[in-house]
């Protein structure tokens, strides 16, 4: 080994046997997320935020569709926390909420309500209507009663 590869090696050895103490490690505080800038949340398990209402609802059925599969099914998805605003340079409809776009499937009632106590969520649960209640009411008709008036006059 010359004499120029020797001095260059030494450097590296000395990097190698440096016994110093590294860089201070902070310990996360568990009541904050790593990238919060240490804004306490109101749960250490949720993610979601504070504000955020949950609202449970049966699934929609397709009105042009005759089946009856999944109609057993509710949906959980979050009431608007804030207005949508139309971009002036493009028109393009946006908006500052990300739980606008977020909907979750359940099988049960009880999953989605179990799932939002388990993400320490409030919600309300929307019944469906029933099926009398959806159906229109049935109206007499105006042009009948005039027909019917007029010839026995």
């Amino acid at each position: 080994m010359s004499a120029v590869s020797r001095s260059m090696a030494r450097p590296l050895e000395d990097m190698a046997r440096d016994l110093r103490p590294g860089p201070v490690r902070r310990e996360a505080r568990p009541e904050t997320a790593a990238n919060d800038n240490g804004v306490p949340r109101p749960h250490p398990s949720s993610a979601l935020p504070p504000d955020a209402l949950a609202i449970i609802e049966p699934t929609p059925i397709a009105t042009n569709q005759s089946g009856r599969a999944r109609r057993d099914r509710w949906r959980l998805r979050f009431a608007a926390r804030a207005r949508s605003f139309v971009d002036p340079l493009t028109g393009w409809t946006g908006g500052s909420d990300p739980l606008a776009h977020l909907v979750l499937r359940f099988p049960t009632v009880e999953a989605a309500e179990r799932y939002c106590r388990l993400q320490h969520l409030r919600f309300e649960v929307l019944q469906p209507a029933s099926r009398s209640a959806r159906a229109m009411p049935i109206r007499p008709d105006p042009f009948g009663e005039h027909q019917e008036r007029s010839r026995h006059a």
